[in-house]
């Protein structure tokens, strides 16, 4: 039984002595996403990220963080194209090359807010604006509103939660 133990050692050691090589060869094939967002403001009542990219990716970036959250999109909003369309009837120059906002709810986080006091229902869908102005190119913002933590304890830790859920799928996001 030893000599079949002392086998199983050595190759086990002859494995794991590959494994820091392989993890390098690894960071070096797929290096991690830099950290290459900054917060351009971050408020009570709202919080934007900025990065550099392309839009459609980082849109695609806050759909897929979004259900990886197990949640599902409510509704797109497609601000920028609907400011185009009615631009004849307003005055004023083009605002965005691409703006878009993401709704979506989570049965879970509302349900804890809404047995915290049922008037929180008015927080419910929580949305995610993303867009390119047309005076910066390349620069995608992502932005949201804070839900204010309002009510007695248990609303106010809900309500929380919800902005930690939000602000979690925003940098989820902007990591790729």
């Amino acid at each position: 039984m030893s000599g079949f133990r002392t086998k199983t050692r050595q190759a086990a050691r002859r494995i794991t002595a590959g494994l820091p090589a392989l993890a390098l060869t690894a960071a070096l094939a797929f290096p991690l996403p830099a950290l290459a967002y900054e917060v351009v403001e971050e408020s009570d009542e709202r919080v934007i990220y900025s990065v550099e990219g392309d839009f459609d990716h980082y849109f695609e970036m806050v759909e897929f963080a979004i259900e990886t959250e197990g949640l599902v999109i409510n509704n797109v909003g497609h601000i920028a194209d609907m400011l185009d369309r009615t631009a004849g009837q307003e005055s004023g120059e083009g605002i965005y090359l691409n703006g878009r906002s993401v709704d979506f709810c989570s049965a879970t986080y509302s349900r804890a807010t809404m047995e915290a006091d049922p008037h929180n229902i008015t927080f419910c869908p929580y949305v995610i604006a993303i867009y390119e102005l047309a005076a910066e190119p390349g620069t995608i913002y992502m932005s949201y509103q804070r839900v204010p933590q309002i009510g007695d304890e248990a609303s106010q830790e809900s309500l929380g939660d919800v902005n930690e859920l939000v602000d979690r799928i925003v940098t989820e996001a902007l990591m790729f």
